[in-house]
C-alpha cells in the first residue's frame, strides 16, 4: 500500500518525522502513518528530533510536532528542523490549547498555513491533515521565518 498523492513524482514514500514525547501518541501516530505506506522516524524531544532529522538518508518530507516538548517548544523545533530540511512541511499538535493560556497564545500566534491538530484526534483525521500538508509545497524561506 502507498501513500496516497496525487502528486508523488517518485515511488519513494514520503518521509515523516513523528516528535512526541508520550509513547503512547507517538505509537498511535506511526502506525497509522505505516498502515497507509509512510514511511517514519521518531523522536520524543527537541534535541533527539535534531539528531534524528540530521541523521536521515534523505530529507524529511513531514514534520509532525507535538507544540510542548519536554526540552523546547514545539514551533522552535520547527525552525531547527526547516535549518535541516528547508522543504519540510509541518503539523502542530497539542492537546492542552484549550485549558493552558500560554499554550493557547502560541498556537493562536502559530503561522496560519500550518495544520493544527488537537489532541485527541482520529486516524481520518491525521491522514487528511498528512495528505492535505503533504501536497502543498513549502515556499521560499522569507525574512520572517
Amino acid at each position: 500500500m502507498t501513500p496516497d498523492s496525487n502528486d508523488n513524482e517518485t515511488s519513494t514514500p514520503p518521509l515523516v518525522l513523528v516528535v512526541e514525547d508520550d509513547p503512547t501518541v507517538q505509537g498511535f501516530i506511526v502506525r497509522t502513518l505505516k498502515r497507509h505506506g509512510y514511511v517514519c522516524l521518531t523522536a520524543g524531544s527537541a534535541e533527539e528530533a535534531l539528531r534524528v532529522s540530521s541523521e536521515a538518508d534523505r530529507p524529511v518530507d513531514l514534520l509532525v510536532l507535538d507544540i510542548m516538548l519536554p526540552d523546547s517548544w514545539g514551533t522552535r523545533l520547527m525552525q531547527d528542523v526547516r535549518a535541516q530540511h528547508e522543504d519540510v512541511r509541518v503539523i502542530l499538535t497539542s492537546g492542552y490549547t484549550s485549558e493552558d493560556p500560554i499554550l493557547a497564545a502560541g498556537v493562536d500566534a502559530r503561522d496560519p498555513d500550518i495544520p493544527f491538530l488537537e489532541k485527541p484526534f482520529a486516524p481520518d483525521g491525521l491522514l487528511e491533515a498528512v495528505r492535505t500538508a503533504l501536497s502543498t509545497r513549502r515556499g521560499p524561506a522569507t525574512a520572517s521565518d
